[in-house]
């Protein structure tokens, strides 16, 4: 009798373990019905386009009229504010380093684009850097640590031109522009959603352009060489281009894009890195996207596309869309870990989504 337990029991094992394996795959799979939104009260009054989220709990939002808010219970409340002497900037973009401690990147000619940090959850904050030469304007900003971070700014020259910091923000200066390539005649980034940006996990840096033409830049460090593609995206006008970029590992990358001006037009406003071929391309299933501002991975295979014309769902990395949201946001930000993210627009309008 207890050898025929035994061998019942073996024989179980296997079809137990493939179950739970099922059910392992199961629950991380994403499907659009999976999504909620919630409507949060943030008393924000401008346009709002800089966005992070610290963790499930913890997210800041900046915007114009020098205004910022955040939140450290999920969206139950939020604190709002203005940083005093910039009630004429526009934070496009912000770095959040814990609960108290953020970078705010106000977007502008000249002097408007500047960088602010507190350390006190907003009750003081220290003008990091004052842009002063009257081409500039900032674009995005990321970090790769607490310590390392990088602006992208439209060209004062006829090179990239990029901000680095190594101590947190608290000091910038310009990266040699003899080591960078150059830019087109009219190509620039776009300040939308802060996301045209970004460091990846191994400290390479990406860069999302559009206007005259529009490219996608990398480094693998800082310091490093550049390669830059040229993917099958609008662009030649000065309101067309790439928006967006985000990276989920060495051959999962997708970049966004579009005309703000005329969102409508459809066919190329996604790209997706092909690892044979070493390059950008448009999705099949993607052609039906309109203009987006701004995309985030939200798992594995899964990503989230937004802009005005509403929130868009990929389930399998950017080969196929479709609408999970009517609403139109500018930026979002998410926590993959906790399942939630934040999407902005203006006047106070942020909805938090879970799934």
């Amino acid at each position: 009798m207890t050898v025929m337990i035994r061998k019942k029991l073996f024989l179980a094992f296997p079809m137990l373990t493939f179950l739970m394996i099922i059910g392992l795959l199961s629950c991380n799979s994403i499907e659009k019905e999976d999504f909620s939104f919630e409507v949060q009260s943030t008393s924000m009054t401008g346009s709002m386009r800089g966005l992070d989220v610290l963790n499930e709990s913890c997210v800041w939002i900046s915007g114009s009229g020098g205004e910022y808010c955040f939140t450290t219970d999920a969206g139950a409340s939020w604190t709002k504010s203005v940083v005093p002497g910039a009630e004429l900037l526009d934070f496009r973009d912000l770095h959040v380093f814990s609960e108290k401690s953020a970078l705010l990147m106000s977007a502008g000619p000249g002097e408007a684009s500047r960088v602010y940090r507190t350390d006190d959850a907003g009750q003081s904050w220290v003008l990091c850097y004052q842009n002063t030469d009257s081409l500039a304007f900032f674009d995005g900003m990321d970090f790769l640590n607490d310590n390392e971070g990088v602006i992208f700014s439209d060209p004062v020259d006829s090179k990239l031109n990029l901000m680095v910091t190594k101590d947190g923000g608290r000091n910038w200066v310009r990266q040699n522009p003899e080591s960078l390539p150059e830019l087109k005649t009219g190509e620039y980034a776009f300040a939308a959603s802060g996301t045209s940006i970004m460091y990846d996990l191994d400290g390479g840096l990406w860069i999302a352009t559009g206007g005259s033409e529009a490219r996608i830049w990398h480094a693998n460090s800082i310091d490093g060489l550049w390669k830059i593609f040229t993917p099958p995206v609008i662009q030649g006008d000065p309101a067309a281009g790439l928006f967006s970029v985000s990276l989920q590992s060495d051959s999962k990358r997708i970049a966004v894009g579009g005309h703000y001006q005329k969102m409508d037009i459809m066919g190329s406003n996604v790209v997706l890195w092909d690892e044979k071929s070493q390059d950008w391309f448009v999705p099949e299933g993607g052609k039906s996207l309109p203009f987006m501002e701004c995309v985030r991975w939200v798992s594995d295979d899964a990503v989230v596309a937004a802009g005005p014309p509403g929130v868009f769902f990929s389930p399998d990395s950017g080969e196929s869309w479709t609408r999970i949201y009517d609403d139109g946001f500018h930026t979002f930000d998410v926590s993959q870990k906790g399942r939630v993210g934040w999407l902005a627009l203006n006047k106070g309008i942020v909805k938090r989504m879970s799934w």
